[in-house]
Formats: structure tokens, C-alpha cells, sequence
């Protein structure tokens, strides 16, 4: 299952999209100033963006340099949806790096595959990145190293131990989503290591101390298991 994007404020053509990918996680954006707020300071991870033109508080083709940039160390192929299927516009949207173009109103089978071709591109390549970004956190895979980058401190190292490195990276790697503690012992240590769910929560417990000075908070959703959220510390400033 893939995080996309729909950047569209048309309701029923939203609707359309969801039922045709319907195996896929869609969260919408009914227009370009809340299509920033998901993705600005890694708050949220997507796999792929669907980006109308015709939108309420500007042209989406103007956008897409800045939701490019705001994935600096992931790919995320952008498509443009548009009305107009002049060759200018295709032009236009390539130009300031669009992945693909399609034209409103889409055949569906074209659409699925063109979408689908573009996930593959997308997933594949984040297979062989070697680092993880989310929040103010840098995980490299090569070196087992977690940095923390702040405007006041620039990067500092936080020192993990290798379980806590890769329960992070696992958190990280998927933002938002609920990972229960059966899949992440399964993930972290494997099955037929005798680890028990305590475990996990000691781990956790102690991954939270060690970035309490980070954006990034390892949430518990009860009953289930974790999941990591970018924390936005103007609300504690304001407790």
C-alpha cells in the first residue's frame, strides 16, 4: 500500500480517484496551502503526488518545485491532472519537473498503469537509499548513525544502541503508520529470537529519552503499538 497525495478540490473527481486506488492510503488536499502544511519539515511521507492545475489559491504547476524540494532525500514522482491538454502546458509542467501528465477526464485503465508504473519507479528506488529523513532526523543505514540537525546546534550525533537504531529506522521510514509490537520484534530481532513485548516498550522508553530534543515523537496507540508523528514543540511552548 502507497501514501499518495491528491492535491484536488474537486470533491467527486477525489472520489473517483480513491475508488480506483482503492488499495492505496489517499489523503487529500483541497488546495496548495494545504498541500505545504502535510509536507513541510517532513510531517508527513508520501509516495506520490496527484497535483490538479486549476486550484483555488494557484496554478499547481507553479507548485511543484516546492513540494519537490520538500522530499530532499526521497523521490516523489509527481502527476499532474489538468483539463487543458494543450502541449504547452505538458511542456510547461515537464519543464519544472513533472513526471507525467495526464488529461482530464483520464481513462481509468491509462490512469491505474500510469500511476502504478510510477509507484514501482518511486518504491523501488527508496529501497536504495541509504538514508532515512523525517522531522529534524537524519538515519544513515551505511554508517548506523542518527544525527540530529537543529538551526541553533546544526548536526549532533545521538548514540543508539543497534535495536534502538532499527526500530527507529523502521518508525521513521513509514511516518504515521501503526506498527504493532509482534511485527516490530519481528523486524528488529527477528522471530526466532525469544524477545517479549516489555522489551519493546523498554526500548521505546528509552529511544523517547534520547530524542526528547527532536521534532520526531514515537507515539503510542494503545493496545496496538507505535508509531512515529513529527511533534510541532510551538505546542509545548504553549503548555
Amino acid at each position: 500500500m502507497a501514501k499518495i497525495l491528491c492535491v484536488e478540490d474537486n470533491v467527486e473527481f477525489y472520489l473517483y480517484l480513491s475508488s480506483v486506488l482503492k488499495e492505496h492510503h489517499l489523503t487529500q488536499a483541497m488546495n496548495l496551502n494545504d498541500a505545504y502544511k502535510l509536507v513541510q519539515n517532513g510531517r508527513e511521507s508520501f509516495d506520490l503526488i496527484l497535483l490538479d492545475v486549476a486550484l483555488p489559491d494557484g496554478n499547481g504547476i507553479k507548485a511543484i518545485a516546492t513540494l519537490k524540494e520538500s522530499f530532499p532525500l526521497k523521490n516523489v514522482p509527481i502527476i499532474v491532472l489538468s483539463a487543458d491538454g494543450d502541449v504547452l502546458s505538458k511542456v510547461a509542467a515537464f519543464g519544472v519537473g513533472a513526471d507525467d501528465y495526464v488529461q482530464k477526464p483520464p481513462n481509468t485503465s491509462e490512469l491505474k498503469a500510469r500511476i502504478e508504473a510510477r509507484l514501482r519507479g518511486s518504491l523501488s528506488d527508496q529501497k536504495d537509499k541509504t538514508q532515512v529523513q523525517l522531522g529534524d532526523l537524519i538515519i544513515n543505514s551505511d554508517r548506523m548513525a542518527v544525527e540530529h540537525s537543529s538551526i541553533k546546534t546544526g548536526k549532533t550525533l545521538i548514540e543508539l544502541t543497534p535495536s534502538e537504531f532499527k526500530l527507529l529506522k523502521l518508525l521513521c521510514s513509514r511516518p504515521g503508520q501503526v506498527f504493532t509490537r509482534e511485527h516490530l520484534i519481528d523486524q528488529v530481532w527477528g522471530i526466532s529470537k525469544h524477545i517479549t513485548q516489555r522489551t519493546v516498550d523498554a526500548h521505546i522508553s528509552h529511544l523517547r529519552k534520547k530524542l526528547v530534543q527532536s521534532n520526531v515523537q514515537i507515539e503510542t496507540v494503545l493496545s496496538v503499538g507505535y508509531k512515529a508523528e513529527i511533534r510541532d514543540k510551538s505546542e509545548d511552548s504553549e503548555k
